[in-house]
C-alpha cells in the first residue's frame, strides 16, 4: 500500500537537510570532546559535565537544553555505528494501553513527512543498521543506527518531527488503537467485533500464561502508581480509550520536557545538537509534565496473590499447572553500587546448574522449570528479586514456598 507520489515527498524532502555531513577522524573523537567544559554554551545547550572513562575507550558528555530542561547524553567512541535515540517518561495510570498506542500512531506521519508510515517507508531505503521503537512500564523509546552522515541527519529529521509533530489523524487511531468492524466489510447485517494493531498485538500477548503471570506479578508487587496498570494495554480496557485522550497524552508527555536524549558514535556532537535545536526544541519551552513516579510505600506485612488463566493443553502433565513464586522489592535502581552488587547476588543465585535455586527447585524436578521473571529485574525504578517454581502440582505450592524460605534465610542470609 505504499504510493509513489507518498514515497517521493517523502525522499523529497529528506534531500535538503542543509548540516554538514562531515565526521572527526577515528584518533580525535574523545580527544576533542575533551575540549568541552562545563558550562559551555552549545546550540541552545548547556554543558554540565564531561568523563573520560579509559577502560571502555569512550567520553560521555551530559548537556541540559536551556529552554525546555530536555536533558542529553552523548557518548563519544571511536566507533562508526552512530546510535540517536529519544525516550520519553510515560506514565499512565489506566490500562487503556496509550502509551503503546500512540507510539504507533505517531509513526503514521507528521507535518513534515506526512504520507503513510514515513518510519516503515525508511526501512526500505535507509543505511540504517538498526530501527525501531519500544514502549515500556514507564517509558516510551525511539532508536535508530547508521554508520552513513548522511543518512543519520536523514533519519533524525523523520525522528524529530515523527514525536513531535505528528499528524495523530483519527483514522490512524482507529486503525492502530481499536476499532468496531463487521465480521464482513461487504454485509453491514454481520457481527460487530473489535480490531485494532494493538488491541489484537495485546490479545496475542496475554494469550502467553507465563506474559500473564508476569504481568500480574508486577501490578501487584507495586499497586500504587503506573506500574499497577498495564502500559502496553488491556485487551478488555483498550476500548474505553479516546481520540481526544490519546493527543492530550502526547501534549504533556511527548514534549521536550519530559525527553532524554542519547547519541552514541564518532559522529561530532556539535551538528546533532544543531539539528535537533533548529528542527524541533527551538519551538518549545520549559513545562512541568508531572511523569515522576513515587516510591512504593512497603508493607507492614507480606501479601499473597492468586492468578487465574486458562489451561495448557501442551503441558505435558494435566495435573501440574500450577505457578509459584516469591517476590521482593528492593532498592532504587539509581543506586548503581547496591544495583550492581544485587544483580551479581542473583545471578549466584539462580544461574547456571551449580546455583542453590537450581538445584533446590529445578534438579528435585518438583516443576518443570523457573517461574516467569525469575531472577533480578530492574526494568522499573525499584528493581525486585523473584524466584519460584512453574509446572507444578497444586499441593506441592507449600513445599516450594518451603524450599525458597530455607535457602534466602539459612544458607545466604
Amino acid at each position: 500500500m505504499q504510493r509513489a507520489a507518498g514515497v517521493w515527498g517523502l525522499l523529497t524532502r529528506l534531500r535538503p537537510v542543509n548540516h554538514c555531513t562531515c565526521r572527526w577522524n577515528s584518533s580525535s573523537v574523545r580527544q576533542r570532546i575533551r575540549h568541552y567544559t562545563v558550562g559551555k554554551k552549545i546550540h541552545g545547550f548547556t554543558v554540565n559535565q564531561v568523563t573520560a572513562v579509559p577502560d571502555l575507550f569512550l567520553t560521555a558528555v551530559k548537556l541540559n537544553h536551556d529552554n525546555t530542561g530536555a536533558q542529553y547524553l552523548h557518548i563519544a567512541r571511536d566507533d562508526p555505528n552512530n546510535l540517536f535515540s529519544v525516550q520519553f517518561r510515560t506514565t499512565p495510570l489506566n490500562s487503556t494501553g496509550v502509551p503503546h498506542i500512540l507510539e504507533h500512531v505517531v509513526l503514521c506521519g507528521s507535518e513534515k513527512y506526512q504520507c503513510r508510515d514515513p518510519f516503515f517507508k525508511m526501512l526500505t531505503r535507509s543505511l540504517a543498521t538498526f530501527m525501531n521503537a519500544f514502549t515500556a512500564s514507564d517509558y516510551t523509546m525511539y532508536p535508530f543506527s547508521t554508520q552513513n552522515s548522511k543518512d543519520f541527519q536523514n533519519l533524525l529529521s523523520v525522528y524529530l518531527d515523527a514525536v513531535f509533530f505528528p499528524c495523530l489523524r483519527e483514522l490512524d487511531f482507529w486503525q492502530e488503537g481499536w476499532r468496531l468492524e463487521h465480521v464482513s466489510p461487504d454485509d453491514p447485517g454481520s457481527p460487530l467485533v473489535f480490531k485494532g494493531v494493538v488491541f489484537n498485538e495485546m490479545k496475542g500477548v496475554f494469550a502467553n500464561n507465563e506474559n500473564l503471570y508476569a504481568q500480574h506479578l508486577q501490578n501487584k508487587l507495586l499497586p500504587d502508581h503506573t506500574y499497577s496498570v498495564i502500559s502496553g494495554g488491556d485487551p478488555l480496557h483498550i476500548p474505553k480509550l479516546t481520540w481526544e485522550e490519546l493527543k492530550s497524552f502526547h501534549a504533556t508527555h511527548y514534549h521536550p520536557s519530559n525527553a532524554r536524549f542519547f547519541t552514541y558514535g564518532d559522529m561530532p556532537l556539535e551538528q546533532h545538537l544543531q539539528q535537533i535545536q533548529e528542527e524541533a526544541l527551538c519551538k518549545f519551552h520549559n513545562i512541568d509534565p508531572g511523569t515522576s513516579v513515587p516510591i512504593q510505600p512497603r508493607w507492614n506485612e507480606p501479601r499473597e496473590c492468586h492468578v487465574t488463566c486458562g489451561p495448557d493443553s501442551l503441558a505435558p502433565d494435566p495435573a501440574k499447572q500450577t505457578t509459584y513464586s516469591v517476590s521482593f522489592l528492593l532498592g532504587d535502581i539509581t543506586d548503581s553500587f547496591e544495583t550492581f552488587t544485587l544483580s551479581l547476588l542473583s545471578s549466584l543465585l539462580v544461574s547456571g546448574p551449580n546455583s542453590p535455586f537450581y538445584k533446590a527447585l529445578i534438579d528435585t524436578r518438583i516443576g518443570t522449570d523457573f517461574s516467569p521473571s525469575v531472577g533480578y529485574d530492574g526494568s522499573t525504578r525499584e528493581a525486585c528479586f523473584s524466584v519460584g517454581l512453574q509446572g507444578i502440582a497444586e499441593h506441592d505450592i507449600k513445599t516450594v514456598k518451603q524450599i525458597i524460605t530455607k535457602i534466602i534465610d539459612e544458607e545466604w542470609f
